[in-house]
């Protein structure tokens, strides 16, 4: 059985790529690279969605392994899945990838006894969204692989029974429904929580996790622009020094994909649009701090542009500060107290926007209207997206469950 993995790859001029390889030679393969190269990256998506597309891709080859067929030689021999062939891939594509490998024997499975009854084993399945993903993309390339090989030949594929084939697969994804048990706006943070992780990260806080005092002043920066601005974890690794422009109070969240200057592996990146947030004096004080007094006191820091570095004594000491640098802070955080378990940045985000609500509710100075176009703006979303609707979901619930009292003691006193 070949393995595969996806090879990381960033070139001199800065662009990151993803290719599938063999995982002993590190040789990529031919088609999904191209199928990579041509229909996905160059559309211009994200890493991300390259690293999402190979993901479905590990799990195409796998299956085809354990199926005994070859996807190349059947496709150029002028015959294409057949239905049993593609209802067991879109069986195999509700799996774990670590599930989703060949499997040379077939055990038992004992049966558990519960009540008197005999059960099975859970069996784990992906999220209806991941196998989504999976099946529109593995339906893509086998459709781009049916045209690439019949290109040339005479094999006899014919555009409708490609085109066939494609629709099948794409007709076998799961339903994604809107109503979920979890509302988004409950990853939001209790807001006496949230004024706790602040005050326990404060610098020269006894209970301060972080014994490094330069550590402890970035991490509070850190906590503190997620608190107050909202904005993405990619938002906040993305900043650089030139972003904070004192004289007009604002910092600058800009997009920068593929920068050379960004020497981390895997870059942060910015997903909203291009903005520049009003910043109050505290900020500008707290951002100033850090940039005079401690990013300034490491040589590495001198060589790049990014705002907030590593501290860590080490050759990456001064280097933008990466994902999993960031990853290990919010860990921390977290095991600080039971209750600060859910910290994580996107969280930040859902109670920046609830507490948008209630204060301009209260300040009563906008029109719904002139509010949506505000918080679309600052959250860097299009005025026309329904993405303001999402996140505000918690306030409007609070304000549905006002009403709905009100409306019952009006009908109790009539």
């Amino acid at each position: 059985m070949r393995l595969l993995a996806i090879r990381h790859v960033q070139f001199r001029e800065g662009e990151r790529h993803k290719l599938l390889v063999d995982a002993q030679t590190g040789i990529p393969l031919y088609y999904p690279s191209l199928f990579i190269t041509t229909q996905v990256r160059a559309g211009g998506l994200s890493v991300s969605t390259v690293q999402a597309s190979l993901t479905a891709l590990k799990v195409l080859y796998a299956w085809q392994t354990e199926r005994g067929i070859n996807l190349e030689a059947l496709f150029s021999t002028g015959t294409l899945l057949r239905l049993e062939d593609i209802t067991s891939l879109v069986g195999f594509t509700a799996h774990p990838l670590n599930e989703a490998r060949p499997r040379k024997t077939f055990k038992v499975v004992r049966l558990r006894l519960r009540a008197g009854r005999a059960v099975t084993p859970s069996v784990v399945h992906v999220a209806a969204q991941t196998q989504f993903t999976r099946l529109s993309t593995i339906a893509h390339y086998l459709g781009f692989l049916a045209e690439t090989m019949r290109a040339g030949r005479t094999c006899g594929l014919a555009d409708s029974a490609v085109g066939e084939m494609v629709a099948r697969i794409n007709a076998y994804r799961p339903k994604l429904s809107q109503l979920t048990s979890v509302d988004r706006d409950e990853k939001g943070l209790d807001l006496r929580v949230v004024d706790e992780v602040l005050e326990y990260l404060r610098p020269g806080h006894p209970q301060n996790p972080f014994a490094d005092k330069q550590v402890q002043h970035r991490n509070h920066l850190i906590m503190v622009l997620l608190r107050y601005l909202g904005i993405r974890r990619g938002e906040l690794l993305n900043l650089r020094v030139e972003d904070v422009d004192f004289a007009k109070s604002t910092l600058s969240i800009v997009r920068r994909p593929d920068s050379p200057l960004d020497s981390r592996r895997y870059q942060p990146l910015v997903k909203t649009k291009p903005r520049h947030i009003p910043i109050n004096d505290a900020l500008q004080k707290a951002l100033s701090d850090y940039i005079l007094r401690f990013r300034a006191s490491f040589r590495q820091a001198r060589k790049h542009p990014y705002l907030l570095v590593t501290h860590k004594a080490g050759p990456t000491q001064g280097s933008p500060m990466s994902n999993s640098s960031f990853g290990k802070l919010m860990t921390t955080v977290q095991g600080i107290a039971h209750e600060f378990a859910g910290i994580h940045a996107h969280a930040f985000r859902h109670t920046w926007n609830y507490d948008f609500s209630c204060i301009t509710d209260a300040a009563g100075t906008m029109t719904p209207e002139q509010e949506q176009k505000a918080r679309a703006y600052l959250m860097g979303w299009s005025e026309t997206s329904g993405t303001a609707v999402t996140y505000n979901k918690r306030h409007t619930k609070e304000k549905a469950a006002k009403a709905a009292l009100e409306f019952q003691r009006t009908l109790k006193r009539r």
